[in-house]
């Protein structure tokens, strides 16, 4: 090959090679332009933002949104409109859930939030499996990981993402332009879910006997270690209110407690959970038992996931000082819950699956 076609070739390369940098370039500046999942900024100008991603997009609205409060929780609190939280508390809120999450992961998102804000409440939503789950579970190892450690290094993932750039972005204009979106409703689910008692019985199988009340402290095991870091945050926090609630359950989900050998625990985790905050003055705890309003089957998708309409409800009630929970007043919900339970499990239950074993009645609480 002559000097001037080697020459030539050494050229184009170079000219591929910029023009190769330039495109690259280009493709990050548009991603840190619109920045779907909110890792750099939030929604420039009047933007809406959207949030429909909640494992790849929570971190960056906990960094750069601005709110004065957060809904902490699983999936059951997804279904929260943070505009209610304007209307009946006055606090601008953000949603920070991870769907099946332990304690330990909420409270990293927790850990965040007061990082970048002062915050005025928290409210967080704490069920059984929130409260009973390993506090050593974290969010390091998944694909996103990557949103999480503000290591500008390994960005490239989210940077050159084909979704990103062809899905995510586009996704986030429409919504912004031609379809009516409710930040509202962040990363919400109900629209394709049907709530009544009829679509979710399918989600359940009565067992065909009653199983003997498991081992108390086997099962909450990992409560102590959970209320403490949990406690460990409101100490640390006294200028916030913790506004703490124990969310409902449908009766099905009651009647596998009962028939599983579990609801004894159920009764110990509300006994110790109603006098684990009882020396902090910024506290406030809910607690919704077996209630007719809220564990009625027609609300209900699955055993333990409710419709919006439960979820505003909730804030409803939390904000009207209704459903507060006391040590004083523990044992009387209790007893409460027992009852409708017993009623259910060795009645009612045959309304629903006509060859279901009963709970023999009249009977004590198991």
């Amino acid at each position: 090959m002559s000097d001037t076609g080697e020459k030539n070739n050494i050229r184009f390369l170079k000219r591929l090679a910029l023009s190769s940098l330039l495109f690259l370039a280009a493709i990050a500046g548009i991603v840190i332009l619109f920045d779907p999942f909110y890792h750099y900024h939030a929604p420039l100008g009047n933007m809406k933002a959207v949030l429909q991603d909640r494992d790849w997009q929570v971190a960056g609205t906990l960094d750069h949104f601005s709110y004065d409060s957060i809904v902490l929780g699983n999936s059951l609190v997804e279904n929260t409109n943070t505009h209610w939280i304007e209307e009946l508390y006055g606090n601008q809120a953000v949603k920070a859930i991870r769907a099946g999450g332990s304690n330990a992961e909420l409270c990293f998102y927790m850990d965040r939030a007061f990082e970048a804000q002062k915050l005025e409440r928290v409210f967080y939503c704490i069920d059984k499996s929130i409260l009973c789950a390993d506090p050593s579970a974290t969010l390091d190892g998944f694909d996103y990981s990557f949103l999480l450690d503000r290591n500008p290094l390994n960005d490239g993932k989210y940077l050159w993402n084909k979704d990103v750039l062809l899905k995510k972005i586009p996704l986030q204009l429409a919504c912004n332009t031609v379809l009516d979106y409710d930040e509202g409703e962040a990363y919400d689910w109900y629209r394709t879910k049907t709530f009544s008692a009829e679509a979710m019985i399918i989600h359940y199988e009565p067992a065909e006997s009653f199983e003997e009340m498991q081992p108390v402290e086997e099962l909450l095991k990992y409560l102590p270690e959970n209320l403490r870091m949990l406690k460990e945050r409101i100490k640390a926090h006294p200028e916030t209110e913790f506004v703490l609630f124990f969310p409902p359950s449908s009766l099905l989900w009651w009647d596998q407690e009962l028939r599983g050998g579990e609801l004894e625990a159920d009764r110990e985790l509300l006994r110790r959970l109603s006098t684990a905050f009882s020396d902090c003055d910024n506290v406030k705890l809910y607690a919704f038992f077996a209630e007719e309003t809220y564990c009625e089957l027609d609300n209900y998708m699955d055993v333990s996931h409710f419709s919006p309409e439960v979820n505003f409800k909730l804030f409803e009630d939390m904000a009207a000082g209704r459903c507060i929970m006391t040590k004083e007043n523990t044992e009387e919900g209790i007893a409460r819950m027992d009852e409708r339970i017993r009623r259910f499990s060795s009645e009612e239950i045959r309304d629903y699956y006509p060859e279901a074993v009963l709970l023999p009645d009249p009977s004590p609480a198991p």
